[in-house]
């Protein structure tokens, strides 16, 4: 398993876009975001900002059941 933070742009619904990772710990994103404002050629009024925590697993392959008759219908 592996841990990653990240700096996430997140749009007017709330849903995130990974900006600038990976840091390995909480302290690099929060770093990221500073520099963002104090840079003059990145502009972050009007943008909202979290910092997400990433964690990566191997799949399994285990799951709910399949809509077996929409795959059918969107594989025809």
């Amino acid at each position: 398993m592996n841990k990653q933070f990240w700096l996430a742009e997140l749009d007017q619904y709330g849903n995130p876009t990974l900006t600038d990772g990976a840091h390995g710990d909480r302290n690099g994103a929060e770093e990221a975001l500073t520099l963002r404002k104090r840079l003059p050629m990145i502009s972050t009024e009007g943008k909202k900002y979290a910092i997400a925590e990433v964690i990566f697993s191997e799949p399994t392959g285990e799951h709910g059941e399949l809509n077996e008759g929409a795959l059918k219908t969107l594989g025809a």
